[in-house]
């Protein structure tokens, strides 16, 4: 089995979206636990910050929370399609990834202003019967773009990384958000598999 990693890494000094904190990686530096001869660190970030998942909790006043989600939410078979290809593909999975190619621009700043998803992209993925919607931008745009997706009780992943390598192609999709309770979002490892 060979899996594709979707997801981008979580480092000190990451990209974040403007007005979130900055991600922070710190060494425990207590004498006591450098002395017993632990090593041990602590991370402070957003839960927005690199690859993540929101609930509709995130744009949808008393949407869900991502911890009402059962775990079997979260794998199911995936299709990846071009961005310019929204409305035009039909998607028969219950997880539909739409590449734009702006994961490249991680790290740059290039990478904060990606193409917009506009009003009808964003009722077509709402009305596709979809339950997980992901992408490789920062985000998918303002909060009118999420609730018009969001309200459908839609999951969206954003900053993923590598969807060129699955485009058009069907794939068995892995992620399991953080056991965080009663919150709107998550960090995210997500995998792959082609089918």
């Amino acid at each position: 089995m060979s899996l594709i990693d979707l997801s981008l890494p979580i480092e000190e000094g990451m990209p974040v979206y403007p007005g979130d904190i900055q991600t922070s990686v710190r060494r425990l530096d207590d004498p006591k636990i450098i002395e017993a001869g632990w090593l041990a660190h602590n991370i402070t970030m957003s839960l927005h910050a690199a690859t993540h998942v929101e609930s509709p909790a995130h744009s949808v006043p008393g949407g869900k929370m991502l911890s009402e989600y059962p775990l079997e939410t979260f794998i199911g078979e995936a299709t990846t399609i071009k961005q310019e290809d929204i409305g035009r593909y039909q998607v028969n999975t219950p997880i539909l990834l739409v590449y734009s190619g702006y994961a490249q621009w991680w790290g740059k700043e290039k990478y904060f202003s990606p193409p917009p998803f506009t009003t009808e992209q964003a009722e077509w993925i709402g009305e596709s019967g979809i339950k997980i919607f992901g992408n490789d931008t920062i985000s998918v745009g303002d909060v009118k773009i999420h609730q018009i997706i969001q309200e459908k009780n839609i999951l969206i992943i954003e900053s993923m990384c590598n969807l060129k390598q699955l485009l058009y192609q069907k794939a068995k999709l892995t992620l399991f958000p953080l056991k965080i309770l009663n919150k709107e979002a998550s960090p995210v490892r997500v995998v792959a598999e082609i089918l």
